[in-house]
């Protein structure tokens, strides 16, 4: 696993953090995706949208950010769509509405499976160096974090 975070720290602020987007969600909640991370130099992304998004969003407590991520997360929000990253060295929303194309390695085919492009953008890229975990809450509520391409959100 590639990290440079406390993990014991980290992994209980990331599941504490989907776990409050997912009880907390609104009604009309399209999902989200949160890149936990320290580097971002090995995940290719880019800002969806117009470019002019620098939302508000980074705030010190985590129910904040939650909040903040539930609003965006809205349908009628234009930030709804692609990841949002959260720095975990100062824990603070530092992009919304990212696009990422993580690179596929060359055994994917045997190491990864799942369906759903988000999903599958969330364990490539919980694969690379810097990132720490990928979070997913789905649009009914349910939790996934990924770390080196694992599920380990109902992991103790």
């Amino acid at each position: 696993m590639s990290n440079d975070v406390d993990l014991s720290q980290g992994v209980d602020q990331a599941k504490d953090l989907l776990r409050s987007i997912a009880s907390n969600r609104c009604s009309d909640f399209s999902g989200t995706g949160v890149v936990f991370y320290s580097d971002l130099a090995k995940l290719p992304h880019l800002q969806m949208g117009t470019g002019r998004e620098n939302l508000k969003v980074a705030k010190c407590g985590g129910c904040d950010i939650a909040s903040a991520l539930i609003s965006v997360s809205s349908k009628r929000s234009p930030y709804h769509d692609g990841f949002h990253f959260i720095d975990m060295w100062s824990w603070r929303v530092t992009h919304v509405s990212q696009f990422i194309a993580p690179p596929i390695p060359d055994d994917a085919a045997q190491r990864i499976h799942g369906s759903g492009a988000r999903l599958m953008s969330a364990m490539l890229a919980s694969l690379l160096s810097g990132i720490t975990y990928v979070g997913l809450v789905s649009q009914g509520g349910q939790v996934h974090l990924f770390c080196g391409g694992i599920d380990i959100a109902d992991e103790v």
